[in-house]
């Protein structure tokens, strides 16, 4: 029975179909792996930023009310609000560069999960190829 060509086959077609299982499941697992260093990394940056970015905020502050008291003392009396208007001026205005620093920073960073996308997207690609070749 072991000449028989429809043995031959069924194996061949099994062992094709296990081949193709074994394929998939590595690209699949591959892909996962990659999201999830993406996913670790992307976590680990948006800590980074927060942590960063609070502390910069509590040291502005603080140093911003010690130098505003200390611009107001040192005015002589009938200067002080004048003085209290400048310090406000000059605050908004950090204010205003910080927000377009970090707006522009946020844009110039790689997009969240590139390199997945582009690799799913060779194996879309790859599977079309193989299909039309097929065919």
């Amino acid at each position: 029975m072991a000449t028989d060509p429809h043995a031959n086959r069924d194996d061949g077609l099994i062992g094709s179909l296990r081949r193709f299982g074994r394929t998939l499941a590595g690209t699949l697992g591959t892909r996962l792996e990659i999201l999830s260093t993406e996913l670790a990394e992307e976590r680990g940056h948006l800590a980074k930023l927060a942590m960063v970015a609070l502390t910069i905020l509590f040291c502005l502050q603080v140093g911003l009310m010690f130098a505003v008291l200390f611009f107001v003392l040192a005015m002589a009396p009938e200067h002080r609000l004048v003085a209290i208007g400048i310090a406000s001026l000059v605050m908004l205005l950090g204010a205003g560069v910080g927000a377009l620093w970090l707006r522009a920073w946020l844009r110039g960073r790689p997009p969240m999960f590139g390199t997945t996308v582009t690799e799913l997207k060779k194996d879309r690609d790859r599977f079309a190829g193989r299909r039309g070749g097929l065919e």
